[in-house]
């Protein structure tokens, strides 16, 4: 019996020291009033994430689609939007095109190390990842604001901000 013990407790000292080893690159939605986590997610170069919100003059809805680029930053790649008017720029990025009804800036390529959004229960703000949809209106305060950005984590780090997550 004290042998099997002594064996459950290597073994949980070897998972322990493992997932404190090994980093992982994360990205983070962070309410910035609160300093507190409200999403954290495992991101690979390539991975894409969109902001989505009904823009205030406009009353149209309007998107901006990031990607993680290979060093884990994160690029604003394209943005979408159903017109034109006050506050909308003329061109960005490489490529301009109209699709489906909507405006479609791509080839951006805009670095962003300081990533934020005041979030509104006006504008509806919403976050999409993979399959995760997160209508931050309904967990951030009316006018807070939100600080996306990529960081490494350790395993154990990373297990113990998921679960204090959304």
């Amino acid at each position: 019996m004290l042998k099997l013990l002594k064996n459950i407790v290597l073994l949980i000292l070897f998972i322990a020291t493992i997932l404190i080893f090994i980093n992982i690159h994360v990205l983070v939605l962070e309410d910035v009033q609160n300093n507190k986590t409200i999403f954290i997610v495992k991101v690979n170069p390539n991975d894409e994430f969109t902001m989505t919100w009904m823009h205030s003059v406009e009353l149209q809805p309007w998107e901006e689609i990031f990607r993680i680029d290979d060093d884990y930053h994160v690029i604003l790649d394209r943005t979408r939007f159903k017109s034109f008017g006050a506050g909308v720029p003329d061109y960005a990025g490489d490529k301009s095109e109209v699709k489906d009804g909507y405006v479609i800036f791509s080839g951006i390529n805009k670095k962003m190390n300081d990533l934020q959004y005041g979030i509104s229960d006006f504008a509806k703000h919403t976050f999409n990842f993979s399959d995760k949809e997160l209508r931050l209106y309904e967990h951030i305060e009316d006018g807070n604001a939100i600080k996306i950005y990529t960081k490494p984590l350790n395993m154990l780090e990373y297990f113990i901000k998921k679960a204090a997550s959304i």
